[in-house]
């Protein structure tokens, strides 16, 4: 909750463009400890890590649509974005036990996660340097 509000001060402080490609390196460094550590303190550190991204991103989704396109098309953007979310966590832990059962390591399977999270991270950081220009420059999204 402490960072879904620190989220938020960051957010009016910065807008939520800006701040997107931020919410996933703490997600990623919670997939490395999963995959590395096997000291029972372990857990809080993932569960943290976790904590920490789910508190930024769930601030952010909030803010960043409103931000890039505007009110007008809000309900259909977000059915579209929570439909897809939850396509892909039901997805998850079938592609995990897939993989699993044909052999790959689970800690590899983490350490993958996190640099997918990383490499998306990087990926957000570009696509946000493009929307920052462009909404500076009066791009409107909401009639393209």
């Amino acid at each position: 909750m402490g960072f879904a509000l620190l989220a938020g001060w960051l957010i009016d402080r910065f807008s939520a463009v800006r701040l997107l490609p931020l919410f996933l390196l703490p997600l990623s460094l919670a997939c490395f400890a999963a995959a590395y550590l096997t000291a029972p303190f372990a857990i809080f550190v993932f569960m943290a890590l976790l904590g920490i991204s789910y508190g930024f991103s769930s601030t952010l989704e909030g803010a960043m649509w409103p931000e890039i396109y505007g009110t007008a098309h809000l309900g259909a953007i977000r059915s579209v974005v929570v439909a897809v979310m939850v396509l892909a966590s039901a997805m998850g832990p079938g592609i995990t036990g897939y993989l699993i059962d044909a052999g790959v390591d689970y800690s590899l399977q983490l350490a993958l996660m996190g640099v997918y999270s990383l490499a998306a991270a990087f990926l957000l950081w570009r696509v946000s340097r493009k929307l920052t220009r462009g909404l500076s420059r009066g791009w409107n999204l909401s009639s393209s």
